[in-house]
């Protein structure tokens, strides 16, 4: 290698989903310009990923040295204040799942219902204003015709991992990566817009509610729901043929 390890940073602060966290910090170790066997095995590790999930936890980093540390966003709902910001001696990155006209909670919900024929990833500053800050990398991939929601969050996250990796370099370097010119396009969605369009009108017909069922997939903590006669439906799918989850066929409906 030619650069020595004095030249990265000794730490990115990882805040995630739990749940994407372990398969996120192994991407850093393995992209990681002093990655190698012999460097895996020291025993001082030539990077410290420290995995944060919630906002307590980052405070109390926070509240320690800083030096030599990056915050690292990616899958989490947790909104950083400037305060918090301020306290780490770099730019902090984000990398969105989603394009830069989809700033915003589940951008992939919204692309499918507006039957967008592209997604993508955007990397950019972190900014106390949600998906706001300076961008400095996008990458768009098309969306198949017949993808669902699971389908394509999992293209999604393939493209984030890709992301990731290709920048690590960059991200464990103390310098700011370069800007580029692509601007953040239309308004932020939020919880409360997926909420909306989990309610269906009580005159849906069934183009509309397979676009919605396609859009918003079925998940243990979220259904369409209908109100009828003062009382509220929730679906809870019981099909006869082949059940389909993220675009491959299951064993068997119920």
């Amino acid at each position: 290698m030619n650069q020595p390890c004095d030249s990265f940073l000794d730490e990115i602060v990882l805040l995630a989903d739990p749940v994407l966290l372990p398969v996120l910090g192994q991407t850093l170790m393995i992209a990681h310009p002093l990655a190698s066997p012999r460097a895996l095995m020291r025993a001082r590790p030539y990077l410290r990923v420290t995995p944060i999930s919630t906002r307590s936890a980052l405070e109390a980093r926070a509240d320690a040295s800083l030096e030599g540390a990056r915050l690292l966003i990616c899958g989490s709902d947790v909104i950083v204040s400037a305060e918090l910001l301020a306290k780490f001696p770099g730019p902090s990155y984000n990398i969105h799942p989603g394009p830069p006209e989809r700033p915003g909670r589940f951008p992939s919900v919204f692309a499918l219902y507006d039957g967008a024929a592209g997604f993508g990833t955007t990397m950019h500053e972190v900014t106390p204003e949600v998906d706001a800050g300076p961008i400095v990398a996008v990458s768009r991939f098309a969306i198949p015709e017949a993808v669902d929601r699971s389908a394509l969050d999992a293209m999604s996250f393939e493209s984030v991992l890709r992301m990731l990796a290709s920048f690590c370099p960059a991200l464990v370097n103390p310098a700011p990566l370069p800007r580029i010119s692509a601007a953040w396009s239309n308004r932020a969605t939020r919880q409360a817009d997926f909420d909306a369009l989990c309610r269906l009108p009580d005159d849906v017909d069934a183009a509309e509610f397979a676009r919605r069922l396609r859009a918003v997939g079925e998940g243990p903590d979220h259904a369409l729901e209908i109100t009828l006669f003062g009382n509220r439906f929730r679906l809870e799918n019981r099909r006869d043929g082949a059940v389909t989850i993220g675009g491959l066929p299951q064993a068997g409906g119920s």
